[in-house]
């Protein structure tokens, strides 16, 4: 309950500050909704460190406890407004959550996939479970594949697997916006550039 009083009270913070900038003509619109859009990815940072970095102080998750976000195989994509850095004041968070399985024991991935999905869903209702001081930011984990059947958190090969299968037009569009904002962004950059087959057709 602190952690989230403290979450709030930051994002309420930050977003006077961006008003003021904002109503002030200090800044442009790119700013505002560029310095929105940070305030987001800053504030599921700061929802995902510690738990993570308690699992992978228990042995659950691989990773570096001291840096858990940018060590452990967890990689979470911004995407629609987020993802573009457009972000408005009322905007809710569009996030795709995956992890890099590549290097993880093919007999380990389901107990790291199970501990990243608690954590991940800790973190959601961290930010959006609504308070007497409202909430830091609604948040949307439906654009992952498959939504009704699927876990919160996917590993990227099957993530893949069911893009290059069963992939959707409004699917395709979705990832044109897509950036990953927190955890192993050099994992999340790869899985982009393997994505691209997939969201632009070869032949353009």
């Amino acid at each position: 309950a602190e952690r989230g009083r403290r979450l709030r009270r930051a994002k309420a913070r930050a977003a006077l500050l961006i008003a003021l900038a904002d109503l002030s003509g200090a800044w442009d619109l790119e700013a505002v909704t560029g310095a929105l859009s940070d305030l987001a990815d800053a504030a599921l940072a700061a929802a995902l460190q510690a738990p993570l970095a308690e699992e992978i102080a228990r042995g659950r998750v691989p990773g570096d406890a001291a840096d858990p976000l940018a060590s452990s195989p967890l990689v979470v994509f911004a995407m629609g407004k987020g993802g573009a850095r457009e972000l408005n004041y009322s905007s809710d968070i569009d996030l795709i959550p995956l992890f890099d399985d590549a290097d993880i024991a093919p007999d380990e991935r389901l107990e790291v996939r199970a501990r990243l999905v608690a954590v991940m869903r800790g973190a959601t209702q961290l930010l959006s479970k609504p308070s007497a001081d409202g909430y830091v930011f609604r948040v949307d984990l439906r654009l992952r594949p498959d939504p009704s059947v699927t876990p919160v958190v996917l590993g990227m090969e099957a993530a893949e697997r069911y893009y290059e299968n069963l992939g959707r037009t409004w699917e395709r569009a979705a990832w044109i916006k897509a950036r990953p904002a927190v955890g192993r962004i050099p994992s999340g950059e790869a899985y982009l550039e393997r994505m691209r087959p997939f969201v632009w057709r070869r032949h353009l």
